[in-house]
């Protein structure tokens, strides 16, 4: 959450949003609302919900057989707004009967608990722009606990960042029983998202100003210190890679 913070600060994006959810809430959701046998459909239907409504997530799910009484038992948490207070204090009349909701629950208030002891430090940021959304279901079949994505708001280009909590993804690629928290940028979208923002520097469209050639061995080693020197008096500086034999 800091890191992220951090980096689109640094970029100059005011307005976006870090959404969070946790494996074992929507585990607890499906428990809590008696269509356990039915988790993959639902976190299939909850994702689909800002492309195509409620209504049509739900008639999906009473097609795959989740029962019009879980249907009904799941709708207010489709349609829940709210503070984040509000949200929590809804999660935890909702996992009265559900360990496994009872136990999301409790990681994501230490995260919320954890991100408030740094909200003590000096020129800490006054917004992290966090968001409890509990339709985001994302990497269901590696991550095990907190789960995130990232939107810049005002632009046409959908989430920037993503990540989770896994217990053994490292597993698959031959390195068990290492857990971890981990996210990705998505660079083109970023790109994007940063260019209908007009958030480039000028000085970052500035193509190579001085092209040093050496045509020898030796000029080449010679212009070496230049190139350093250069550069670090502003000049958008490279020296080509081969040398060119005249």
């Amino acid at each position: 959450v800091l890191m992220i913070n951090e980096v689109l600060g640094k970029l100059g994006v005011q307005d976006f949003q870090l959404k969070i959810n946790h494996r074992q809430i929507l585990n607890g959701i499906a428990e809590a609302i008696g269509a356990t046998d039915k988790f993959s459909d639902i976190c299939v239907g909850i994702d689909k919900l800002d492309k195509i409504g409620i209504d049509k997530v739900l008639l999906e799910l009473s097609e795959k057989g989740v029962s019009a009484e879980a249907i009904e038992k799941l709708r207010p948490t489709l349609t829940l707004n709210g503070t984040l207070q509000e949200k929590l204090a809804y999660l935890q009349e909702m996992f009265l009967a559900s360990p496994t909701g009872q136990k999301g629950l409790r990681d994501l208030q230490e995260v919320f608990k954890l991100l408030a002891v740094f909200e003590k430090a000096p020129d800490f940021p006054t917004d992290l722009h966090i968001d409890l959304d509990l339709t985001l279901a994302r990497g269901l079949s590696y991550y095990t606990g907190a789960i995130f994505e990232v939107k810049i708001l005002g632009v046409q280009v959908g989430s920037i960042s993503g990540g989770g909590r896994y217990d053994d993804l490292t597993g698959a690629f031959g390195v068990p029983d290492l857990s971890g928290v981990g996210f990705s940028f998505g660079v083109d979208r970023l790109y994007d998202a940063l260019e209908e923002l007009q958030l480039f520097p000028a000085e970052a469209t500035v193509a190579t100003q001085i092209l040093m050639i050496g045509f020898d061995e030796e000029t080449y080693q010679y212009c070496m210190p230049y190139l350093y020197t250069l550069r670090q008096a502003g000049f958008a500086t490279e020296l080509y890679p081969t040398v060119e034999k005249q």
